[in-house]
């Protein structure tokens, strides 16, 4: 049912980021590894003028073989072939599809038990709107970081540091996550054989990441992969924005007139901080590896200044196991919360914009999301101020519980699959 929905949705729908993303496949056509010259979004063929690539590089090779599939299919800044947004997001739909069987194979019980945890990934709005409504494909680095979880707890370190480093080439954020989880397992492991995980971790960045560079493009690869795309400041519009502190402070300063865009500048350095103090808790309580990737990536999602809705779908897989494991209810409730609260801005967004921006357009399914309730637009902006904030108390909580309250293992995992 997950997979026919998306692969309902995904000709249907198209967003500008759709129609920018075969701009950037085709430009990496034309130029090969020198594309990171011609990827900050200013070139003709660049439908929304100024919005960059600011991604590694699996991504831009996923594109390439994306329109390889269909090198007929074009795009603009009011159309989007149907074979290319089909194409562009078959492959996040498979990663949806991917998380659902790895969390199938590692809730722990009854087959019932596994199904109720892997729907709520597989049927989860959230989840679905991303991958075949939106086109961002956080999915794809959720599932690398699922993948290299699972495979650490299997045995094969090996393995997962190198699916890790995946992950953190198709989105970077993905690195908080990746260092919170070496420093759960740095004090078990033998260091010859942690200095053979980190360096086979080096390696897989450097193999995809040098070929790029070496063109002579270093510097733009550099600042498009590395570089905030956004200077700290109000975050608008604010039904886009799920930073709590983001959406908090730009909402003050519309109500009040408060020139109060200083406080996001606090932002970065209080993420830096929290991240080291966090990474030592980590190593000096032997947290657990699936709990300290929640942390992770949960400081990231908590204290960032700018939070696109893409960046909840990395968490979500990962409390959802989580909350199948746990032998505490409030851990239960909390990581469940994280799971689904995200899905809730689809009740106040109208997700039929999608279906009747980029020609070809699909009005027909206005009713559809009519019923659902998933038609709502203009909106006071306090609605999604609370909900950011929501998301930013339960990611804060996860984590002073997890370095608190938390102290026995999660359910074995041996009956993985």
């Amino acid at each position: 049912m997950g997979a026919a929905a998306r692969l309902w949705a995904a000709p249907l729908s198209a967003t500008e980021d759709v129609a920018q993303f075969w701009s950037f496949a085709q430009l990496f056509k034309e130029h090969g590894l020198d594309f990171y010259r011609y990827s900050s979004g200013t070139e003709p063929i660049n439908p929304m003028v100024g919005w960059g690539f600011v991604y590694p590089p699996v991504w831009l090779l996923i594109l390439g073989l994306a329109l390889a599939v269909v090198p007929a299919a074009l795009a603009g800044a009011n159309f989007v072939d149907t074979a290319w947004r089909l194409a562009m997001k078959t492959p996040i739909i498979t990663a949806d599809i991917v998380i659902g069987i790895v969390l199938f194979m590692a809730v722990p019980g009854s087959r019932w038990r596994k199904l109720i945890f892997a729907s709520l990934w597989l049927l989860n709005p959230a989840a679905w709107y991303e991958s075949a409504v939106f086109g961002q494909f956080d999915a794809i680095a959720a599932a690398f970081l699922l993948g290299a979880l699972i495979l650490f707890e299997r045995g094969h370190d090996r393995w997962a540091f190198g699916v890790a480093a995946l992950a953190v080439l198709t989105k970077q954020h993905t690195l908080l996550p990746v260092l919170f989880m070496t420093a759960a397992v740095i004090r078990t492991m033998p260091w010859r054989r942690m200095a053979g995980n980190l360096v086979i971790f080096g390696s897989v960045i450097a193999i995809i990441s040098l070929p790029f560079m070496i063109t002579g493009a270093a510097t733009e690869y550099v600042r498009a992969v590395l570089l905030p795309g956004q200077y700290p400041t109000y975050q608008y519009p604010i039904l886009y924005s799920f930073s709590g502190s983001g959406a908090l402070v730009t909402y003050l300063h519309d109500t009040f007139g408060w020139d109060n865009a200083g406080w996001l500048q606090i932002n970065t350095p209080l993420l830096a901080a929290t991240v080291a103090g966090g990474l030592a808790i980590t190593w000096f309580k032997k947290i657990t590896p699936l709990r300290a990737m929640l942390v992770g990536i949960l400081l990231f999602i908590a204290i960032f200044y700018r939070i696109n809705y893409q960046y909840l779908i990395i968490f979500i897989p990962l409390a959802i196991l989580a909350a199948s494991r746990t032998k505490y209810l409030s851990e239960r409730v909390i990581s469940l919360g994280l799971a689904l609260v995200p899905a809730i801005w689809l009740w106040l967004f109208k997700v039929s914009f999608w279906f009747n921006l980029m020609s070809p357009v699909f009005p027909n399914v206005e009713p559809l999301f009519e019923r659902i309730g998933w038609n709502h637009i203009g909106l006071p902006d306090h609605y999604y101020v609370i909900l950011a904030l929501s998301i930013m108390l339960l990611a804060l909580a996860y984590v002073i519980y997890t370095f608190t309250r938390w102290r026995l293992p999660s359910e074995s995992t041996s009956n993985i699959e």
